[in-house]
């Protein structure tokens, strides 16, 4: 079984990928994201999951793949709750950090569509293109800085880590000056597949 695939049943008719686990979808964030984040920013996620394990939607990881340097991780909680958290840690630090988390309905098996604006000293989710709630967070640094060697997973956070999460995703990160599109980490990443057009996220 394919641990990649294409979904045909994508968000508003466009097809999507598809990730199970097992599958090992990565690239250099240099190739993709710049050296340092802006101080404000979005991150935005079209997303089904397959599963109701959850695990990360993506992650940049810190070359000994042991810190989440950026990340969003999708988690279960009780029967009908499920837990969306952003991850955003310093290069100094040694331990992943969670800077913001937000209680959703459960969503597994259908499309949803959320982001989390990035403010600074907040941070704002909208779920289903609805403003939901706004937290306080201390953010160190503001203007996050990745390593130089540091990796980008989708559907995981590496090897060490793990948790792999099964799920169609499509998504953009947004960021001053910046476009972001899982469409062409995957079309880096896996040669295989075409690139495809996909939908809006709000």
């Amino acid at each position: 079984m394919r641990t990649q695939y294409i979904d045909d049943d994508g968000h508003d008719g466009f097809p999507a990928f598809g990730f199970r686990a097992g599958s090992d979808v990565k690239i250099a964030h240099r190739q993709i994201l710049p050296d340092r984040l802006p101080a404000e920013f979005s991150i935005l996620v079209s997303a089904k999951p397959k599963s109701r394990r959850g695990g990360f939607l993506f992650a940049v990881m810190n070359p000994y793949d042991t810190v989440v340097e950026l990340g969003v991780r999708v988690a279960p909680e009780g029967i009908n709750t499920t837990i969306l958290t952003l991850y955003y840690t310093g290069p100094t630090e040694y331990y992943s950090r969670a800077i913001a988390n937000f209680t959703v309905p459960k969503f597994t098996g259908r499309w949803i569509r959320f982001a989390f604006r990035v403010a600074l000293d907040n941070v704002t989710l909208f779920f289903n293109c609805a403003e939901t709630e706004t937290v306080p967070v201390q953010r160190r640094p503001i203007e996050l800085e990745f390593d130089s060697a540091s990796t980008l997973y989708i559907a995981q956070a590496g090897p060490t880590i793990g948790e792999p999460y099964e799920v169609s995703v499509a998504g953009v990160l947004t960021c001053v000056g910046l476009s972001f599109d899982l469409g062409q980490l995957i079309r880096l990443s896996l040669t295989t597949y075409p690139y495809m057009k996909f939908a809006r996220i709000c």
